[in-house]
C-alpha cells in the first residue's frame, strides 16, 4: 500500500490493534494490522500518524542507526535512551575503561578489537545496577518475592520470566533504552510471577499498574531488539 508517497507492507493478524514499525537502514515501514481491517481504515490510521511517520524514516535513514556496528569514534551508540557518540583511546598501558564524557561514550582500551567487548560490559554492569530497585519496587506493588535475574542477549525479546523458578531473563539491550521502556519490561515481567502467561487477568494487572505501558511497548518497538 502506498499512502503520500510512502510504501507500507501490510501484514495482517489476530491483533486488536494496528502497529507501525520503521526499520534501519531503508526506512522500511511495516504494519501490522487486525485481520478484519478495511484499506480504508489502515489509510486513516497512517494518516493520523504521518508526521511520526516521516521522523521515524528519517531517524531510520540517517547514520545515527547502522545495522553492523564497527566500534569506531564518531560511532552513535545510546544509553539509557540519550544519543552519544564513541570515542575510542588507545592507551598502551593501564586499565581499560569505560564511562560518559560530556556527549561521549568514551572507551579506553589497549586495542581497538577491546572495544566492543569492553562498551558491552559496560552496558551489562550499567543494567544490573538500575533493575534491582526496579526490581524490588514492583515486586513491592505486585505483592510477590522479589525473583533472580540475569541479564543476556536476546535477539528476539526484550525479556522472559520462569515463574516456577522465579528468575527473569533482560534483554541486555535494555540499557540503551529510556529508564521508562525499562521500567516497563521489569513490570511486565514481574506481573509474570503472579500470572505466567498473557491472559485477561495479565493484562487488567498492568493496564492497573502501569495505565501507559501500551505507549512504552510501542517506543521499544519503532526499532528491532538489536539495532543500536
Amino acid at each position: 500500500m502506498n499512502v503520500n508517497g510512502i510504501d507500507i507492507e501490510i501484514e495482517y493478524k489476530p491483533i486488536k490493534h494496528i502497529h507501525l514499525s520503521v526499520y534501519p537502514p531503508d526506512g522500511r515501514v511495516h504494519a501490522s494490522v487486525p485481520t478484519d481491517t478495511t484499506d480504508g481504515q489502515i489509510r486513516m490510521f497512517i494518516l493520523s500518524k504521518f508526521i511520526w511517520l516521516k521522523e521515524k524514516i528519517e531517524e531510520a535513514t540517517c547514520h545515527n542507526y547502522q545495522s553492523k556496528r564497527e566500534y569506531v569514534s564518531g560511532e552513535a551508540h545510546y544509553f539509557k535512551g540519550s544519543l552519544y557518540r564513541l570515542k575510542i583511546e588507545i592507551e598502551s598501558s593501564g586499565k581499560q575503561t569505560v564511562g560518559i564524557d560530556g556527549d561521549y561514550i568514551v572507551v579506553r582500551c589497549r586495542r581497538k578489537e577491546n572495544a566492543e567487548l569492553l562498551l558491552s560490559e559496560w552496558y551489562r554492569s550499567e543494567l544490573k545496577d538500575i533493575l534491582p530497585r526496579l526490581i524490588e519496587r514492583w515486586c513491592n506493588r505486585i505483592g510477590t518475592e522479589i525473583p533472580t535475574f540475569d541479564i543476556l542477549s536476546m535477539p528476539q525479546r526484550w525479556g522472559s520470566c520462569n515463574k516456577a523458578k522465579k528468575h527473569i531473563v533482560f534483554n541486555l539491550e535494555l540499557a540503551k533504552k529510556p529508564i521508562e521502556c525499562i521500567e516497563y519490561i521489569v513490570a511486565h515481567e514481574v506481573i509474570h510471577l503472579v500470572e505466567r502467561t498473557h491472559t485477561d487477568r495479565f493484562f487488567r494487572l498492568l493496564d492497573t499498574y502501569f495505565p501507559n505501558w501500551k505507549m512504552l511497548r510501542d517506543q521499544l518497538n519503532e526499532y528491532p531488539v538489536n539495532v543500536s
